[in-house]
């Protein structure tokens, strides 16, 4: 059976991931509310309103592995993020997937100079940390729950292939 990748968000991290997939071989489908400019070719393009966990399970139909690769405008973080995880969250429910999420570290809040590891507490301070850091609790409950597989990955935002100065 041919594992079908499919990649929520098709903004910087969305599709180098794309790209990657697809220069790997595998069966991807990226979803987004409006086409891209490019994908690789082969790559299959639905669109989709992750805020709705039908749209978003619908896009998702036949995933083996589900990527988070969404994001909301900064200012608008703790209205709109949120429910696009709920949704991305909810199709990879539905379709039994490994949900593969991108987080950054603004939920650890200050290391206090120590290096930060996965074990760091959510201690996040600002609004966008707290918004991130209750995201982050509601994949681990669901995760926890039997609901969901998840895998998260954390990075400093701002550096990398194709960072802008936004």
């Amino acid at each position: 059976m041919i594992e079908k990748h499919v990649v929520f968000g098709t903004g910087q991290v969305g599709h180098a991931l794309i790209a990657q997939l697809a220069r790997s071989g595998k069966d991807v489908r990226a979803v987004s509310l409006h086409h891209p400019k490019a994908l690789p070719e082969g790559v299959d393009w639905r669109a989709a309103d992750a805020t709705d966990p039908e749209a978003a399970a619908d896009a998702s139909k036949g995933a083996s592995v589900v990527y988070q690769c969404l994001n909301a405008p900064y200012t608008k973080w703790p209205e709109l993020f949120p429910p696009l995880q709920r949704g991305v969250l909810a199709a990879a429910e539905r379709t039994d997937a490994l949900l593969v999420t991108l987080e950054n570290v603004y939920s650890y809040g200050s290391s206090g100079g120590k290096p930060m590891t996965e074990d760091h507490p959510l201690a996040a301070t600002s609004v966008k940390g707290r918004t991130r850091a209750a995201m982050t609790r509601e994949l681990l409950a669901a995760a926890e729950a039997g609901r969901v597989r998840i895998a998260i990955g954390r990075a400093s935002d701002l550096f990398g292939a194709g960072a802008t100065k936004k």
